[in-house]
């Protein structure tokens, strides 16, 4: 009996430890960010790492995390924050369609996506 079980828990356990980490940048499907709504830094992860928003409607990063984050447009659009504290905004707008990359330089891996769309 322990013998069938063990190869079946180490399945678990790999398939547990696929799903943790750091890794993003938009490989799944963006998640239409509302007015209102902003994207999390927490945990060293934009959350939502991948979202989509019409052209036109401002975009804010929120440092959620007790470190110092900066938020840079990789390619796509051309924007740069400060680091900036818990607590503290950065807001950007986009002004034409396309997807733009974007990440934190101050930790590699932070990394994220955004699908700008036409209205």
């Amino acid at each position: 009996m322990l013998r069938r079980l063990l190869p079946a828990s180490l399945v678990v356990a790999a398939l547990a430890a696929a799903g943790c980490g750091g890794g993003s940048g938009g490989g799944g499907k963006a998640q239409a960010l509302k007015p209102g709504e902003t994207i999390g830094m927490a945990s060293l992860r934009f959350k939502p790492d991948h979202v989509q928003v019409p052209v036109g409607q401002e975009i804010t990063w929120t440092n959620d995390d007790s470190v110092g984050h900066d938020v840079k447009a990789d390619s796509g659009a051309t924007f740069a924050s400060e680091t900036f504290n818990k607590d503290k905004t950065f807001s950007w707008t986009p002004s034409k369609a396309g997807a733009v990359k974007y990440e934190c330089t101050l930790h590699p891996g932070m990394e994220g996506t955004i699908d700008v769309v036409a209205r």
